[in-house]
């Protein structure tokens, strides 16, 4: 049987620790009744799961959910820049956690390659 095995335990309990926080985030979401938090929800929690039980599919879930995470908030990034490039305002609070997001995304698709390998047990 195939099983996934994290080459660093650092990366490992760091991606388990950010898929809960945001897990946890979206159910707070949920409770102040916003109801397109049960999407994330159900994704976050099909890829703890994959990553709890060693699941050999749990590195492609991985890799797909980074993508999303980057193109969900490259894209957003480049409409403030192409807004702020249109005569918008400067605003880094909004700005910031676009880029912040985005480097996560890029470790985590970047760490899921080097640090996650398919075993055979």
């Amino acid at each position: 049987m195939e099983k996934i095995n994290f080459k660093e335990k650092a990366f490992e309990y760091s991606l388990i620790g950010y898929i809960i926080l945001l897990l946890c985030w979206n159910i707070y979401g949920l409770t102040t009744g916003n109801i397109k938090a049960l999407l994330p929800i159900a994704i976050q929690g099909v890829l703890i799961f994959l990553i709890l039980s060693k699941n050999k599919n749990a590195k492609i879930g991985i890799k797909i959910w980074a993508i999303i995470l980057m193109l969900s908030h490259g894209i957003s990034f480049l409409a403030k820049l192409f807004k702020i490039g249109l005569g918008d305002e400067i605003n880094l609070t909004e700005l910031l956690p676009k880029v912040i997001s985005l480097a996560i995304g890029i470790l985590i698709y970047v760490g899921n390659e080097k640090y996650v390998e398919i075993s055979k047990e």
